[in-house]
């Protein structure tokens, strides 16, 4: 029989290190993310964690990876621009719930390979939404990669900003005391602010038509 003895402690992974990891991150913040913590939560000892990972930059890198994975797709439907746009949109819900994977990816210390399943899709999409508006020239590829990188510098300094998450930005109280209202009411307005200048972003730099 391959049941587990009543009180055997389950078999450590990476898997179960990163999946309490990012629990520990989400409800406790970046900041309380360490290896002993880690260990401390998965009931065991640090020095069984370490034949697993490095160490702490080991973690935030296969965490940032873990968080890339399930980065959104575009959106599925004929029209181009609002499958970039849904892609986006999607994008800031995710990771406003995984604020220390934004701060983590503006450090840019630790890469994710399996961000490039999203930068390809999002690329791509791009690219069929210039082609609406770009002749028989076809899409310039120099201004969609600058696209994809101006859209990345957008989503990222609204959910940094909008959320104090090691970068603490007075904006944020500022929208806390314009709205009359608590934080979840000003990050509902950073989000509304995102969606209001993510169409004018692509019509500035892609020629498309905002709205």
């Amino acid at each position: 029989m391959n049941a587990r003895a009543p009180g055997r402690p389950r078999i450590l992974s990476r898997a179960r290190i990163v999946a309490s990891a990012r629990h520990i991150a989400d409800n406790e913040g970046l900041e309380a993310l360490t290896v002993r913590r880690v260990a401390q939560e998965l009931g065991t000892g640090q020095a069984s964690l370490y034949r697993h990972i490095a160490d702490r930059n080991e973690l935030l890198t296969l965490l940032a990876d873990d968080v890339a994975v399930h980065l959104p797709p575009p959106k599925d439907g004929p029209d181009p621009r609002e499958r970039v746009i849904g892609q986006w949109l999607n994008a800031y819900d995710y990771l406003s719930q995984h604020l220390w994977a934004a701060r983590i990816i503006a450090e840019g210390e630790h890469a994710a390979d399996s961000a490039a399943a999203f930068t390809r899709s999002a690329v791509d999409a791009l690219a069929a939404l210039a082609r609406v508006g770009s002749g028989e020239g076809g899409p310039d590829q120099a201004g969609i990669a600058r696209t994809y990188r101006v859209l990345w510098h957008l989503l990222l300094g609204h959910l940094l900003n909008a959320h104090p998450v090691g970068h603490a930005h007075p904006v944020h109280d500022i929208a806390v005391e314009r709205e009359g209202a608590g934080p979840a009411k000003a990050a509902e307005t950073f989000r509304d602010d995102f969606a209001w200048a993510l169409p004018r972003v692509l019509e500035g730099l892609l020629g498309t038509h905002a709205s």
